[in-house]
């Protein structure tokens, strides 16, 4: 066949990215967060690690939206990510729980405490979570990690000799097996005790990052629940970093003090129940889950 007889693409139209190319520009980004601020964790920054976990997270959205391209590899990085989560994760409690005390005193909640209390508690915090910090981005998993990622992203997409999925058709794939998630989630959270609250907030954390990466490619719909699951899973996000503080409390060596201070914890805690609960309505907003899902429906069937 002559290279006339051939279809070629309309001079100047870009060719579309496909899944293998979306996958591995997206999880790139993700990386240089990563890199970019590994010094400042390091040096005792918490923005810097507050940034980092959250790539990690967002790498794990993607692996697990992606998965179909490479199920075995990006399953394993899925688990692999996740110890790492973990590791950040407890130096990350510490920060969430030293900010909170210094607004609860900038608040005058904490007068009932000497000042030399409270430095000597936020000393004792912050000693621990550098340890924690330095600890997670020198242990052997956070290594490995990045090299595996490095491996992956130097290689070559693999030629596909099967047709595949479009990324839109497996993000909107993902997007409902995430939503009947938050659903059931939803269903089983009852007075917002700390475990159900918890599992909640995980499962709306997964669509608050799938609609930060492609709600504005998919619709106003998406974008909408997108915000106010954000805003949802935010509050319970709060209620989390008050059951970690409450926990946090038994080290501190006064009854008296530690009993001011989880008075206002638990206050506070209801507070954002309340923002919860208000999100929720919104999200849960019947004509536009109708209409969300039948254009999810409509997208992954394509």
């Amino acid at each position: 066949m002559s290279l006339r007889n051939k279809k070629q693409r309309p001079h100047g139209l870009p060719t579309p990215e496909t899944a293998d190319g979306m996958f591995r520009r997206l999880l790139r980004e993700q990386v240089d967060v990563v890199l970019k601020n590994e010094e400042r964790t390091q040096k005792s920054s918490a923005k810097g690690l507050h940034d980092i976990r959250i790539a990690f997270r967002r790498m794990r959205t993607l692996a697990v939206t992606f998965g179909e391209l490479d199920p075995v590899f990006l399953k394993r990085l899925d688990r692999q990510i996740a110890k790492v989560c973990d590791a950040l994760g407890a130096a990350r409690d510490l920060d969430v729980w030293m900010d909170l005390f210094r607004s609860l005193i900038q608040d005058g909640e904490l007068d009932g405490i000497s000042p030399k209390e409270q430095k000597s508690i936020l000393a004792f915090f912050r000693l621990d979570r550098a340890r924690l910090a330095h600890a997670a981005v020198e242990a052997d998993e956070y290594r490995k990690v990045k090299q595996k990622l490095a491996g992956y992203l130097a290689d070559d997409p693999p030629v596909r000799k099967k047709k595949r999925p479009s990324a839109m058709q497996l993000v909107a794939r993902r997007t409902l097996v995430v939503r009947k998630l938050i659903a059931s989630r939803y269903r089983q959270v009852g007075h917002f005790s700390k475990g159900p609250a918890h599992d909640l907030r995980r499962a709306g954390r997964r669509l608050r990052y799938l609609a930060e990466f492609f709600a504005q490619d998919i619709s106003a719909e998406y974008v909408r629940a997108g915000h106010w699951i954000t805003k949802a899973q935010a509050a319970l996000g709060k209620v989390h970093d008050d059951d970690s503080a409450l926990e946090l409390t038994r080290h501190i060596p006064s009854g008296k003090t530690r009993a001011a201070v989880r008075k206002v914890l638990h206050k506070h805690r209801r507070e954002q129940i309340r923002k919860f609960k208000s999100a929720w309505r919104r999200y849960a907003d019947k004509p536009l889950q109708k209409k969300w899902a039948a254009q999810l429906d409509a997208l992954s069937a394509e």
